[in-house]
C-alpha cells in the first residue's frame, strides 16, 4: 500500500514542468494538451552518485525499457472564477489541479485505498501542493502538508480490515514531510537524447493514520489495519533540464545509493496543438504518438460535411469518421484504443471525395 501511494506522489512530478516555464515560454494554455513519454527500468545496474556541484557529466544511455508511459494535462473547465484541469498518467486520471497563469497547484490526488484494496479515493491536499521546484544549485525547497480522504465504511466490499463493529465513515491521512535541494549541474545523456541539466536530491518522510468514526467520535485505528506502515521514508534523485525545467530521470534510490527503479524520458519532442495559424484547409493530430484517445484539429476549413478515413500501412480502411462543420476552426476526439499499436494513416476528404489532406498517427503501449 505504500508504495501504491508513494508511486502516485512521485508521477505528479511528471507534467508540470509546462505550467512553471520561464516568462519567455508561451501561456498554459497552449501547453496543457502536451503528452510527455516516459519509461520505467526496474533494478537498473548500479551507477555513481558523483561529487556535487557544477561542470559533471551523467550517461545514461544504457538504460531500455519495452514501453512508454504517457502523461499529459487535460484541461477539465472554469467554475467560481477559477481554472482546472487533470493530471493523466497512462490510462489513469491522478490529479485536480489550479492552474494560475503559468504556475499549478494540486489541490486533490487519487489513490488506492489502503483499508479496501479495491476502491479508491480522493484525497484532499493541504497546504495545495507545489508539485515541482525549479530552483539553481545549491536552492532548496521545503513541502509540509497533509493529504486525507473521508469515505463511508463500504458495506459490499471485502476490506484488508474490517473493526468487529461497523463505523459510521474510515478517515485516511498522511503527513507529508519533503525537501529538495539542488545539489548538481551538468551534461545529462539520455538514450534519445543530450541536454544540459540540474541535479535535485529528494527525501520524503511520510506518515499514515486511518481513524474509524463512530457517531461524533474519532479512532485510531492504524495499527489494527494489515499492510499500513506508520512512518515510510523515500530517497529520490532527479535530473531536470536547465533550460525548461522538465523532468529527464528520476531515481527511487535506497541507503544514499542503490537504485530501485529508474524513470526516464524516451522522446525527443513533446506533441502540442499546432499553434499557427494555417492558411490553408489541414488536419493536425494530437498527441502524436498516442495510446488511446487522439484529437484532430481542422482549420481552415468551408462549412459543410466531411470524412475522416484512418487506414493502415497495408492501405486497409480500419476506421471512418463523418464530420460536421459549422466553423473554420474545429477539433474532435476519436478513441482509437482497440486498435493495434503500430502508424496508420489518416486522410481528411471533403463532401465529393476530395482529399484535401493526408498524414501519418503513431499508436503505442501505454
Amino acid at each position: 500500500m505504500d508504495a501504491m501511494i508513494r508511486k502516485s506522489m512521485l508521477s505528479l512530478f511528471t507534467l508540470f514542468w509546462c505550467l512553471m516555464l520561464p516568462a519567455q515560454q508561451m501561456n498554459w494554455v497552449r501547453l496543457a494538451e502536451d503528452t510527455i513519454y516516459y519509461a520505467k527500468e526496474y533494478l537498473p545496474d548500479p551507477f555513481l552518485i558523483t561529487f556535487t556541484g557544477p561542470a559533471q557529466t551523467w550517461d545514461f544511455r544504457s538504460l531500455k525499457a519495452p514501453y512508454a508511459i504517457s502523461s499529459r494535462i487535460v484541461v477539465s473547465g472554469e467554475r467560481d472564477g477559477k481554472m482546472y484541469a487533470s493530471l493523466i498518467n497512462g490510462r489513469q486520471t491522478e490529479a485536480l489541479m489550479l492552474l494560475s497563469g503559468k504556475a499549478s497547484q494540486v489541490i486533490e490526488q487519487t489513490d488506492h485505498n489502503p483499508v479496501c484494496g479495491e476502491d479508491k479515493l480522493n484525497f484532499k491536499l493541504n497546504p495545495a501542493y507545489k508539485p515541482f521546484f525549479t530552483g539553481v544549485l545549491g536552492e532548496h525547497y521545503t513541502y509540509r502538508g497533509k493529504m486525507n480522504s473521508v469515505f463511508a465504511w463500504p458495506r459490499n466490499i471485502k476490506c484488508a480490515w474490517t473493526p468487529p463493529q461497523l463505523p459510521d465513515s474510515c478517515r485516511v491521512t498522511y503527513t507529508i514531510h519533503e525537501e529538495t535541494v539542488v545539489d548538481g549541474e551538468g551534461l545529462l545523456y539520455l538514450p534519445t537524447e543530450v541536454m544540459s541539466a540540474l541535479r535535485q536530491k529528494v527525501q520524503i518522510k511520510r506518515a499514515a493514520q486511518v481513524e474509524v468514526k463512530y457517531g461524533l467520535t474519532w479512532r485510531d485505528v492504524t495499527t489494527q489495519v494489515p499492510g499500513v506502515r506508520l512512518i515510510t521514508n523515500t530517497e529520490l534523485i532527479r535530473f531536470v533540464s536547465s533550460a525548461s525545467g522538465l523532468k529527464l530521470v528520476e531515481i527511487e534510490i535506497k541507503d544514499g545509493i542503490r537504485p530501485v527503479s529508474v524513470e526516464f524520458k524516451t522522446h525527443p519532442l513533446i506533441t502540442r496543438v499546432f499553434t499557427e495559424e494555417p492558411a490553408r484547409p489541414d488536419i493536425f493530430a494530437y498527441p502524436n504518438p498516442s495510446y488511446d484517445v487522439v484529437r484532430f484539429q481542422l482549420s481552415e476549413l468551408v462549412a459543410g460535411k466531411y470524412k475522416l478515413t484512418i487506414f493502415n500501412i497495408l492501405g486497409v480502411l480500419v476506421k471512418e469518421v463523418n464530420i460536421d462543420v459549422d466553423e473554420s476552426r474545429k477539433t474532435i476526439a476519436v478513441d482509437l484504443s482497440e486498435m493495434q499499436r503500430g502508424t496508420y494513416l489518416y486522410r481528411l476528404q471533403d463532401s465529393i471525395g476530395r482529399t484535401i489532406k493526408t498524414k501519418r498517427v503513431v499508436l503505442i503501449q501505454s
